[in-house]
């Protein structure tokens, strides 16, 4: 079991992961459908990192169904991800807002800069777990919210 130190780390060095996982290819599919992500509480500075995971297995490791990098936007601001197949998602998120590419926490691995998850989920000593963040994405558009912690 982790103690409360080596959680925070795995949470931070997880979601840190996020900004090496920019620029990921698009799925295309004949059942595809667009996502619509509305973050809300993000500051005016830095960068928001988006990874969307697909597969359970590859959660918090690899965004296997996207990432997005966009400048923070002042209360709320949204982004699209387009054509995915259908199936079950989960997003996680953080405010890059030193812009240096990963996630800062500080002496004892707390997260110094915001982040969040789809279903506003939270885990215990760690991060939610991909039950706890999924949602299903149909052939029909979707929209979710997301409010940063």
């Amino acid at each position: 079991m982790l103690n409360l130190h080596q959680a925070k780390t795995h949470l931070v060095r997880s979601l840190a992961l996020v900004a090496f996982c920019i620029g990921s290819a698009s799925v295309g599919s004949a059942n595809a459908g667009d996502l619509t992500v509305e973050v809300k509480g993000v500051g005016d500075k830095g960068n928001v990192m988006v990874a969307l995971y697909k597969q359970t297995d590859q959660w918090m490791r690899r965004a296997t169904g996207g990432s997005q990098m966009l400048p923070a936007k002042k209360d709320s601001m949204t982004l699209t991800f387009k054509d995915l197949p259908e199936g079950e998602y989960a997003v996680s998120l953080f405010v890059d807002e030193n812009i240096n590419g990963k996630l800062d926490s500080n002496a004892i691995g707390i997260p110094t800069e915001p982040f969040a998850f789809s279903n506003d989920a939270s885990g215990n000593f760690g991060p939610p777990t991909f039950e706890q963040a999924k949602f299903a994405v149909t052939k029909d558009a979707k929209t979710i919210v997301i409010n940063i912690k």
